[in-house]
Formats: C-alpha cells, structure tokens, sequence
C-alpha cells in the first residue's frame, strides 16, 4: 500500500499520499493529516495546489481534495489563484 509502484522503495511522496489516504478513524491527530498535506506542498506553503495534489496522490484522492477543500485565501484576505486550504479542511474532516 505504502509502495503503489512497487520499486521496492518509498519515496516521501508515496509517504504522504498513504498517510493522506489513511481512514481518519486511525490518524492519530489533524496535525498529522496537516503536516502530510505540508509535506506536499512546494515549501511547506499553507495551502496545495491541484497540480500538488494530483502529483502525490491517486486520481480519486486529488479530485475528492480539489471538489472539497475550500480555496485559500492569504492573511490580507486574498483569494490565491488555484490553492486550496489544507489546514481547513483538515479541521473540517475532524470536527465532523
């Protein structure tokens, strides 16, 4: 599961799509599932892209994030072109 290519080695990306991928029933806290989606990004940026999210993870995965996590929006209030807000929709998945 941890080795989706099965060349015998795991990269941090297929890392950070399992532990994505993971039923959040057996994530241990939201800040798991948080640093995963940071681990993602380009930089450790507090939001992925979809280019981001369909790189590290499978299809179905990519588009469940890209059709439910809100857009991101930075400290002034401004809509970032193509980002999406991990850190609330990490929240969002434990509150409910």
């Amino acid at each position: 599961m941890v080795d989706p290519n099965r060349d015998g080695k795991v990269s941090l990306q297929e890392y950070m799509a399992f532990m994505i991928s993971r039923e959040t029933e057996n994530v241990k806290s939201s800040e798991e599932v948080e640093s995963a989606f940071k681990a993602l990004s380009a930089d450790g940026k507090p939001y992925v892209t979809q280019d981001e999210l369909y790189q590290n993870l499978s299809r179905d995965q990519a588009e469940y994030c890209i059709a439910n996590m809100p857009p991101y929006y930075d400290s002034h209030g401004i809509h970032v072109l193509g980002a999406f807000d991990y850190v609330a929709f990490t929240k969002d998945l434990f509150t409910n």
